[in-house]
C-alpha cells in the first residue's frame, strides 16, 4: 500500500533539488573522494570500496535509528522512498531541454543536459543533445526509479535504501571521469550488476507494450543490461541511438542502436510518454498484488 501511494504522489510532488537531502550525501562523497583518492591505482580501488562501506554504514545507521524508534514506521518508509525515487525530476529536465532546443537556446540545453548525464556536452549538436537526453533519461530512470521500486517490493525499505545509495555513489564517482577511473570502479561494477535484472525487465515491458519485434540485445555494449534496454527503446521509438561519446576529452566508440532515423526534438515528448507507460505497468502490477493480498487476508 505504501508503494502504490508513493508512486502516485511522486508523479505530482517532488522535493526541489536545491533542498534535497541527497545534496548532503553528494557533498560528503565528493569531499571524501578528494581526501583519499590520491594514491596508486590499486590503492585508489581499495579506497573506493572502503569509502562506499563507510557512507553506506552511516546512511543505514541513520535509517535504522529513525525506523526503529518511529511510532508509525510506515510513514517514514514512505518519506524515505519518496526522497529516493526520481522520475518526475528527470522528465521535467527532459521537457526543459526540449523547450530550450525549440527556442534555439542550444547552449542552455547543453547546460540542462549536464544534470542528466556526465558526458562532454560543449560540442554537441541539437541532434546529439536529443540523443544524449534519451539515453540518459532511460538509464537514469531505470536506476533511480524502477530499480528502487522493485527492491522495495521484494526486499523492503532497507533494500531500497541500499539500491539508491549504490546508484548514487556510482553516479558521483563515475569511472568514466578521469578523477574516478580507479576509485569508482568497484561501486560502478556493483551498480551495473544490481541494475541488470530491472533493465532486462524494462526491455521486456517495452516489448510487451510496443511489440516483441522491438526486443533486441546489444552484445558489444559496455553493460549488457543497458545495451538491451537502450536498443529496445531505440527500436520502439524507431530512432537511432548510440554512437561515439566524449568523457573528459576521451572519445569512447559505441555501436549505433535502433534504426537509421535520427532523433528530433519531438521525440523527447515520446520519451516521456514511454517512461509513463512503463510506470503505469509497474503501478498496475503493484496494485494487483495489493488487491490480491487484501483478498487473501479477508479469506
Amino acid at each position: 500500500m505504501v508503494l502504490v501511494v508513493v508512486i502516485l504522489v511522486e508523479r505530482y510532488i517532488s522535493l526541489s533539488p536545491v533542498y534535497h537531502p541527497a545534496n548532503v550525501l553528494r557533498y560528503i562523497a565528493l569531499q571524501l573522494a578528494t581526501k583519499v583518492n590520491r594514491r596508486s591505482p590499486k590503492q585508489q580501488r581499495a579506497s573506493g570500496i572502503i569509502s562506499a562501506i563507510i557512507l553506506a554504514s552511516l546512511v543505514m545507521a541513520i535509517a535504522v535509528a529513525i525506523l526503529s524508534f518511529a511510532r508509525y514506521p510506515w510513514f517514514f518508509e514512505a518519506i524515505i522512498l519518496l526522497l529516493a525515487l526520481n522520475s518526475r525530476g528527470l522528465l521535467q529536465q527532459s521537457n526543459k531541454i526540449a523547450n530550450s532546443l525549440t527556442k534555439g537556446h542550444k547552449t542552455l540545453a547543453r547546460e540542462q543536459l549536464n544534470t542528466i548525464c556526465l558526458r562532454d556536452s560543449t560540442t554537441l549538436s541539437s541532434m546529439g543533445i536529443i540523443k544524449a537526453t534519451i539515453e540518459g533519461v532511460v538509464q537514469r530512470v531505470s536506476q533511480s526509479y524502477f530499480n528502487i521500486l522493485w527492491c522495495y517490493a521484494l526486499f523492503g525499505i532497507y533494500g531500497a535504501i541500499v539500491t539508491a545509495l549504490i546508484n548514487a555513489l556510482a553516479h558521483y564517482w563515475n569511472p568514466k571521469k578521469a578523477a574516478y577511473r580507479q576509485f569508482g570502479r568497484a561501486i560502478s561494477a556493483l551498480a551495473g550488476w544490481l541494475n541488470h535484472p530491472v533493465q532486462l525487465l524494462l526491455a521486456l515491458n517495452i516489448a510487451i507494450v510496443f511489440g516483441f519485434k522491438h526486443l533486441s540485445g546489444a552484445k558489444v555494449w559496455h553493460r549488457k543490461g543497458s545495451g538491451v534496454l537502450l536498443n529496445t527503446t531505440a527500436n520502439a521509438m524507431r530512432r537511432e541511438l548510440g554512437g561515439a561519446v566524449m568523457y573528459d576529452g576521451i572519445k569512447i566508440r559505441r555501436p549505433k542502436l535502433g534504426t537509421s532515423q535520427l532523433p528530433v526534438v519531438d521525440d523527447l515528448a515520446h520519451l516521456n510518454r514511454l517512461v509513463l507507460q512503463l510506470a503505469n505497468s509497474s503501478l498496475a502490477i503493484f496494485t494487483l498484488a495489493l488487491a490480491t493480498s487484501l483478498l487473501l487476508n479477508n479469506f
